[in-house]
């Protein structure tokens, strides 16, 4: 391949990595503020009036404002153009873990995506013999030539998600039962169970195939380092 194709080849791989580092950061930055948002304004306070109602219950108290709450009918009395939206706070409660899973495994399955264009990108730009640095036009979340500080920081960014999801559904599950009355169906309590241990496992799956990923990642960098000593 002559100069000009490899120069032409590089140009259409940085385009496209541009293109797909956008798609990344944007799922990313919805996923964060999605997450943190709806976890901090609907998930934890209704969780936690949840168990202030059952503590009464125990403890044989006078509920009347813990009862009446209008976060019992956040979502419910939203209207839209085609009417009020019919689901409740307690079925967007259920359901908030599996959204995080499902949004956490669509944002960290673009990561290996991204590190093969930037290996390929590193090829084509050792090729021309030029000594640009490829984290420059081509930066990672987390990447294996950045200090140790700014890999932990991008791990950190990245892991979040996936660390308020175990939260979520271990929350969830010491207040099963009385979620469960709060729902206008009541299902069997090994289906909570089933559907959490699956998103469970696509989201500790999706993270075991990014590390193998970045190992590969860390070994073409040091290779490539090997191959360019410095002067």
């Amino acid at each position: 391949m002559s100069d000009a194709q490899t120069t032409t080849y590089l140009d259409r791989l940085l385009e496209l990595f541009e293109e797909k580092l956008k798609r990344f950061r944007l799922s990313l930055t919805l996923l964060l503020i999605g997450t943190t948002a709806f976890f901090f304004l609907i998930f934890f306070p209704y969780m936690t009036l949840l168990g202030n109602r059952e503590n009464c219950r125990v403890n044989q108290q006078s509920c009347t404002k813990l009862e009446k709450n209008k976060l019992d009918e956040r979502f419910s009395e939203v209207t839209t153009n085609w009417g009020k939206i019919p689901i409740s706070t307690a079925e967007v409660t259920v359901l908030f873990p599996l959204g995080v899973a499902f949004g956490f495994v669509n944002v960290v399955t673009q990561l290996p995506g991204l590190m093969r264009l930037r290996r390929a990108i590193t090829q084509q730009v050792k090729a021309l013999n030029n000594n640009m640095d490829v984290t420059i036009i081509a930066p990672l979340l987390i990447d294996p030539k950045q200090s140790a500080i700014d890999q932990i920081s991008g791990g950190i960014v990245l892991i979040l998600p996936f660390l308020v999801f175990l939260f979520s559904v271990n929350m969830i599950l010491i207040r099963l039962e009385t979620l469960r009355n709060k729902l206008p169906y009541i299902q069997n309590v090994r289906f909570y169970h089933s559907i959490y241990l699956l998103s469970a496992l696509m989201a500790t799956y999706s993270l075991v195939k990014l590390g193998y990923s970045f190992l590969q990642e860390n070994r073409f960098e040091k290779n490539n380092q090997s191959d360019h000593p410095p002067i």
